[in-house]
């Protein structure tokens, strides 16, 4: 006869962990090299400053709308940051793309040089936030903070290992031509630069709906 210690076993192999409400962040690449008029764009053509009102030690451009003001250049890369844009509105939102849409609105270039860092922070006035990975240090990665975790769970039992259901970050490897979309509410930011001479460099850009949005049934239609 089993004890009950083998039944408890027995019933945690059946166990199902089924994951709700999950947060969809797409990492995709772009799937070819920089081209030489890009990277002169990105490397020493664009004017870059350090915001220390911000606490920012790393730089940023001073023009905060590089698809708007270099199109010839970044055309290419902007249609390619467009098409996940809307594949996320139809395969995760299951949003009809005949009627509405997302727009890139600011785009902006980030350069974290060796000792800077870019602080922990989320993108206001944006539906999805993006980041495209110019250039990479050696095992670089983009971290998230758990934005959620703690704030409707006020019991805390004492722990022996993280789990993926209890973590308070997560990080998402990435190299050189990767692509980054998230919701732009995710706190999100990368670790310092240790390395003697490498950069990173990135290219994040906003976004805002365009369309129609709501229904006219509930009184939450518009037009944007």
């Amino acid at each position: 006869m089993k004890s009950l210690k083998d039944k408890i076993e027995k019933e945690k192999m059946k166990s199902e962990i089924i994951p709700i409400f999950s947060t969809p962040v797409v990492k995709t690449n772009i799937g070819r090299n920089f081209t030489k008029k890009e990277l002169q764009l990105f490397l020493t053509d664009i004017p870059m400053y350090k915001d220390v009102e911000r606490g920012m030690t790393n730089y940023g451009s001073k023009d905060t709308y590089l698809f708007d003001s270099h199109t010839d250049t970044l055309k290419d890369i902007k249609k390619f940051c467009e098409y996940p844009l809307k594949n996320y509105l139809e395969e995760i939102e299951g949003v009809d793309t005949d009627l509405a849409g997302l727009r890139i609105t600011q785009s902006w270039l980030n350069k974290t040089k060796p000792s800077e860092h870019h602080p922990s922070h989320y993108h206001t006035n944006s539906y999805l936030a993006g980041v495209l990975y110019i250039s990479c240090l050696q095992n670089d990665s983009i971290n998230f903070e758990n934005r959620i975790q703690g704030m409707f769970n006020y019991i805390e039992f004492p722990k022996k290992k993280i789990t993926d259901w209890t973590t308070e970050t997560a990080s998402i490897d990435v190299k050189e031509g990767d692509l980054i979309l998230f919701p732009a509410w995710m706190i999100h930011g990368v670790s310092p630069n240790n390395t003697k001479n490498r950069e990173r460099i990135s290219l994040a850009f906003n976004t805002f709906p365009i369309g129609e949005m709501g229904t006219y049934e509930r009184g939450t239609h518009l037009k944007l």
